[in-house]
């Protein structure tokens, strides 16, 4: 016997329901045509046995209106039939004359024949016969076969999604169930080879740097894919997501550089203010991507050639763009390069990369697209929405006429550039720039209890004993403190910063960090 599948069955069961609510019809049309003809018979035995007693003490006015009456409230046609010449009429009048005798009328109308009772012999064979609409309720049966099908049908639904739903939970389920069974076995497997790997490295001679570094990184990359096989809180369900997407971006380009081939020109180029972007992704994940992105690249190249990874903050999401100057696609299989299973030039790809990608980008909220041209290169764009900002980081610098703004960088060229951006806002009078960190006794001893106005842009890596960190988590919280460093991607530095509400600005940033200057607060 064939076993059937939970889709199969509803549909088997949608198909008999359907023949069911067909005899339902059946049922109430067959129903209303009893029923109809039964009260019909009554109702027109009544009228006769009435007609009857009027005839008897002869008021012919009396049952005329009977016989009209009950014409106009139940039959098409009142026929009185009588042996006796001239006594037979039909109401109304015209109907004898003008009956048509069709076969479609035959189907629609039918005809009650009751004898009426005068107890005399000369009227003793006369009958009324009624002729009535034979579907007069059917339009009733339909109108309740409707309502019925009103209140099952929705049910009947509700219930085929509800058990739809609970088939696909249970089979998910299932497949994660034995997707856990089998990664512990794959996990066991790989642990002891792993083991004998990580040995290797320290064996290796200092004359093959690179190549311990390679290999440090794919022991690396290896241990990262049995953490993802490794049991986890809900039955080991749930990925890891991560918003820490600078510090992915640096795990993968360290993997990237060691892993590129020394006759390809290979460069990775972030944005520093990417550091400050939080979006939602899975570590490993987004640098398998990467890699896969890259080794179709150095693929898609002879030997030689240039690989341009470049990282962009465009403010609502970040952009990763892998370009080569390879052999390019070919445009008729441009728009299959994200199917399962399609792989190009390759004879041992598998088609899964860029699939996969797609597949965990789009999951992650983005989008991933590729350009190409045949023998000029490719590009392939991965988009991510950034979700938060990190807590350090400034959008902007806010001044009115009443601020105080304080910079110290033992730097000229930083100081120089501090000083081309406020005269451009035209708020230079109100800057004192500074490279002595000493210059701050005399301002804070000026604050009082004008502290907020006071913004303080201060360097980390000061000549002196004493850090940009150190001075400014000395001046008051009121003021607005800054620490304008190059070490941004410093993780312990970030935390001490987001403690102590000191805000991070790169020093690549300054040029382009947005100065607003409104009037001041009443």
């Amino acid at each position: 016997m064939k076993i059937q599948s939970p889709g199969q069955r509803i549909k088997a069961f949608e198909q008999k329901q359907v023949i069911v609510s067909g005899l339902c019809f059946l049922f109430l049309a067959g129903l209303a045509v009893v029923f109809n003809a039964l009260h019909l018979q009554n109702v027109a035995e009544e009228n006769t046995r009435f007609l009857s007693r009027m005839v008897k003490i002869g008021d012919f006015r009396e049952a005329s209106l009977i016989l009209q009456q009950a014409r106009l409230s139940s039959f098409t046609m009142i026929h009185y039939r009588s042996t006796e010449p001239g006594r037979s009429f039909v109401i109304p009048p015209k109907a004898e004359i003008f009956k048509e005798d069709s076969y479609l009328n035959k189907i629609l109308r039918d005809e009650i024949a009751v004898r009426v009772d005068v107890s005399t012999a000369t009227h003793s064979g006369d009958e009324i016969i009624f002729e009535y609409e034979r579907f007069r309720l059917v339009p009733y049966a339909i109108l309740i076969w409707f309502i019925l099908n009103m209140i099952s049908i929705p049910q009947t639904r509700f219930l085929k999604r509800r058990l739809l739903e609970q088939f696909d939970r249970d089979i998910e389920i299932e497949k994660k169930i034995a997707k856990t069974e089998v990664a512990q076995q794959v996990r066991h497997n790989l642990r002891t080879p792993l083991a004998a790997l990580m040995h290797i490295p320290s064996k290796l001679p200092k004359s093959v740097t690179r190549e311990r570094e390679l290999l440090e990184l794919t022991i690396g990359q290896i241990r990262d894919l049995i953490s993802k096989l490794d049991d986890r809180p809900n039955n080991g369900f749930d990925e890891v997501y991560s918003t820490d997407i600078y510090s992915t971006l640096e795990q993968a380009k360290r993997e990237l550089t060691a892993a590129s081939p020394k006759s390809i020109e290979f460069i990775f180029d972030t944005e520093d203010i990417v550091a400050s972007a939080l979006v939602k992704h899975i570590p490993f994940e987004l640098r398998s991507i990467l890699g896969n992105i890259v080794n179709n690249s150095i693929e898609a190249m002879n030997s030689t050639g240039k690989i341009f990874v470049r990282i962009r903050d465009l403010a609502s999401e970040i952009s990763i763009s892998v370009s080569d100057n390879g052999i390019g696609i070919k445009p008729e299989s441009l728009p299959k390069v994200f199917q399962k299973h399609f792989s190009e030039g390759k004879s041992n790809g598998s088609g899964i990369g860029l699939s996969h990608a797609k597949e965990n980008v789009e999951a992650w909220g983005g989008r991933i697209g590729v350009e190409s041209t045949s023998n000029i290169g490719t590009t392939v764009t991965v988009n991510l929405p950034i979700v938060d900002r990190a807590e350090w980081y400034l959008p902007r610098l806010k001044f009115n006429s009443s601020s105080k703004i304080v910079v110290i960088d033992d730097q000229d060229s930083a100081l120089e550039l501090w000083k081309i951006k406020f005269e451009e806002s035209q708020i230079l009078s109100q800057v004192r720039l500074s490279t002595d960190s000493q210059s701050l006794n005399i301002d804070s001893s000026l604050l009082g209890k004008s502290a907020k106005d006071f913004t303080y842009l201060i360097d980390h890596d000061l000549s002196s004993k004493v850090s940009g960190f150190e001075l400014l988590t000395r001046l008051p919280n009121e003021s607005l403190r800054c620490l304008v460093t190059g070490n941004f991607d410093d993780t312990n530095l970030r935390a001490s910063c987001e403690a102590t509400g000191v805000y991070i600005i790169p020093k690549s940033c300054i040029s382009t960090l947005p100065v607003v200057v409104t009037s001041p607060m009443l």
